[in-house]
């Protein structure tokens, strides 16, 4: 049931929940964005705070950054330029690089350990971002990425490149990313940060949410099935417990009730206390009311002492 009413309500909320996601990556050396505590699936940002954000790293136009964003410029280190690449209708699913840069839960081996953060504009905004680069470049094909990158990357402040993507240069577009991240030019020469802007496209972004909400169905159905599962299991005594009980904090069942072996474990240890305390205070009374009789040695002391005198 659970997975139906997910299926229905993604379909009719795909198009309001379309976004457009924003990965910040260092190409050389690292330091000149830092990590906030504000995840971007926890923070609104706007249009005006990734402006703000570009402005405030690369020093153009105002300098004030947008407060709870996740990222912000290191106050010590700055870039020696930065550019970002505008991608509109994309399909992360036929994109594994590019998919990857965008995973928020990058690891150290990947690819995407250069990825500093990511940020998350609700909506179709990738040309509105791109009105706030002054030097931006309309690239036709995949094969000018680089290229074009490299010429833009040798300039300071912020500057840019768009492309279009499709479904025939999708495979393209993904490898010429893979190469752009990859080059071992920028290795500790120069500090280029890269704004790697994606829009997807409505069916992919659809699919996407789709999925998502499925899964998050099916995680959500097989946990309740788990905890019934657990409750049957209590219920049936297979535990070892009786009747009504709970989880505390720890995860530990608790219960009021006792099991046969607790019963009688407890009457043992309960009377077999009372005999020996019992035993204790008889051999006490034994002990103080003990009748007294004449000692014979003393007796004939006393005796010799009274007939001398």
């Amino acid at each position: 049931m659970k997975l139906l009413v997910a299926s229905v309500f993604a379909l009719t909320t795909s198009v309001a929940q379309a976004a457009t996601r924003v990965a910040v990556i260092e190409l050389g050396a690292a330091g000149t964005v830092r990590r906030t505590t504000t995840a971007a699936s926890d923070s609104a940002v706007s249009v005006d705070g990734v402006a703000s954000f570009w402005s405030a790293l690369h020093g153009y136009g105002r300098k004030l950054q947008h407060a709870g964003m996740p990222m912000v410029p290191d106050l010590f280190s700055r870039p020696d330029s930065g550019v970002v690449v505008g991608l509109t209708g994309v399909d992360l699913d036929n994109m594994p690089t590019l998919n990857s840069l965008m995973n928020e839960n990058g690891d150290e081996t990947s690819s995407n350990n250069r990825v500093v953060g990511h940020m998350e504009v609700p909506g179709k905004q990738c040309n509105k971002m791109m009105k706030n680069v002054k030097q931006m470049d309309a690239v036709e094909t995949p094969t000018e990425i680089k290229s074009t990158f490299k010429t833009r990357a040798e300039e300071s402040g912020i500057s840019g490149l768009q492309l279009d993507v499709t479904s025939a240069n999708a495979a393209d577009v993904d490898a010429q990313i893979a190469s752009l991240i990859n080059d071992a030019s920028f290795e500790n020469t120069k500090t280029v940060v890269l704004h790697l802007v994606v829009e997807e496209e409505d069916g992919a972004a659809r699919r996407r949410d789709l999925a998502r909400r499925l899964e998050e169905a099916q995680g959500e159905e097989q946990q309740d099935g788990e905890n019934a599962d657990n409750q049957q299991q209590n219920n049936n005594n297979n535990n070892g417990f009786y009747g009504y009980g709970y989880y505390n904090a720890y995860g530990e069942w608790v219960t009021p009730y006792k099991t046969m072996f607790q019963i009688q474990y407890f009457n043992v240890v309960l009377w077999t206390s009372l005999g020996l305390v019992a035993v204790l205070f008889f051999s006490i009374y034994l002990m103080v009311y003990m009748p007294l009789m004449a000692d014979t040695l003393l007796f004939g002391e006393s005796a010799r002492v009274a007939y001398d005198d």
